[in-house]
C-alpha cells in the first residue's frame, strides 16, 4: 500500500506574486489624497495553478518516484487586503477558498493506471496567506522590489484521498486529509508607462505537502522538486484608485492569475 502512495510525485501549489512595485503604484486612494503616509487596499484574486511535481522526503526500496506522476492543481478565490506605508512598504494578507484537482497524465501507461486506483475528492475549503512587499531601489518610474509570502491550506474533511487495491475494494476506510504550507521570496523589476506597468522577476519557493496517515498507510510528506521560478505580468491603473492585474508564473509552477485592487 505504501508503494501505491509513493509512486507519484505531486505537483505544487504556489503563491500569487502580484506587481512587486504595487506600494508605489497605489499612490492615490478613494478617501486619501496623493502621497499620504499610509493607505488601505482591498481586492479579489482568482488564481489557477497546475502541473508541478513534488518529491517524497524519504526513500523506499519498493518504489521509484519517476515511474509515474499526476497532474494536480489548484483553483483559488481569495479576498485581499493590505496596508501601505510611505509608498515603499506594503503588508498584505489574503483569505478565501481553494479547490484541488487531480487527473492522470495523458501519456500514463496501463500499468501506471492499474497501480493507482484511488478516490480523490475536493471542494472549496479555507486557505490564506500573508506577507510583505518592499521597494528597494527606484530610477524614475522603474522599480526594483522584493516580496515575501507565506501561503497555507489547512487540512479539511472537504479534501482528501482514499487509496484502493487492484480489486477496487477499500483497504483504508479513513479519509487521508492533507495540508500544504509554503514560503516564497521574490525579486522583480517594474516600469510604469502612463497607466500600464509591466513587471517580471524570479522566485525561490519552498513548499511542503503532507498527507495524513490512514489505518494502513503511514503519513507521507513531499517537498517541491523545483525551487526556482519566474513570473511576469501587467498592471492597469484605472483612475489611480482602482487596479487590474494579470500574471503568469512558470518553471516551478505553471499558473496564471487575475486580481483587482481598490485603494482607500
Amino acid at each position: 500500500m505504501i508503494r501505491l502512495l509513493l509512486l507519484f510525485s505531486f505537483p505544487l501549489f504556489g503563491a500569487y506574486v502580484g506587481n512587486p512595485a504595487s506600494p508605489a503604484l497605489m499612490n492615490t486612494g478613494i478617501f486619501s489624497s496623493s502621497y499620504p503616509i499610509f493607505k488601505f487596499t482591498s481586492g479579489y484574486i482568482a488564481d489557477y495553478i497546475s502541473n508541478k511535481r513534488y518529491e517524497a522526503t524519504h526513500t523506499d526500496p519498493d518504489f521509484d518516484p519517476d515511474e509515474a506522476f499526476r497532474s494536480f492543481g489548484l483553483h483559488s478565490q481569495l479576498a485581499s487586503f493590505s496596508l501601505i506605508f510611505m509608498e515603499r512598504l506594503e503588508l498584505f494578507g489574503t483569505a478565501g477558498g481553494s479547490k484541488e484537482h487531480a487527473k492522470f497524465n495523458n501519456d500514463a501507461t496501463m500499468a501506471e493506471m492499474s497501480s493507482a486506483l484511488f478516490e480523490f475528492h475536493s471542494s472549496y475549503h479555507f486557505s490564506w496567506s500573508t506577507g510583505a512587499k518592499v521597494i528597494l531601489l527606484q530610477w524614475g518610474q522603474t522599480f526594483f522590489s522584493a516580496d515575501f509570502t507565506y501561503f497555507a491550506i489547512p487540512s479539511s474533511p472537504k479534501s482528501f484521498f482514499k487509496f484502493f487495491n487492484r480489486m477496487n475494494l477499500p483497504i483504508d476506510l479513513n479519509k487521508q486529509e492533507f495540508y500544504l504550507r509554503e514560503w516564497q521570496v521574490s525579486g522583480g523589476l517594474s516600469s510604469r508607462f502612463w497607466f500600464i506597468t509591466p513587471y517580471g522577476g524570479i522566485t525561490y519557493l519552498y513548499s511542503k505537502l503532507h498527507i495524513d496517515a490512514g489505518n494502513d498507510v503511514r503519513a507521507i510528506s513531499y517537498t517541491n522538486e523545483e525551487n526556482i521560478g519566474f513570473f511576469y505580468g501587467l498592471t492597469l491603473s484605472l483612475t489611480g484608485r482602482f487596479h487590474l492585474n494579470f500574471e503568469r508564473r512558470v518553471r516551478d509552477e505553471f499558473a496564471y492569475a487575475f486580481s483587482t485592487t481598490a485603494v482607500f
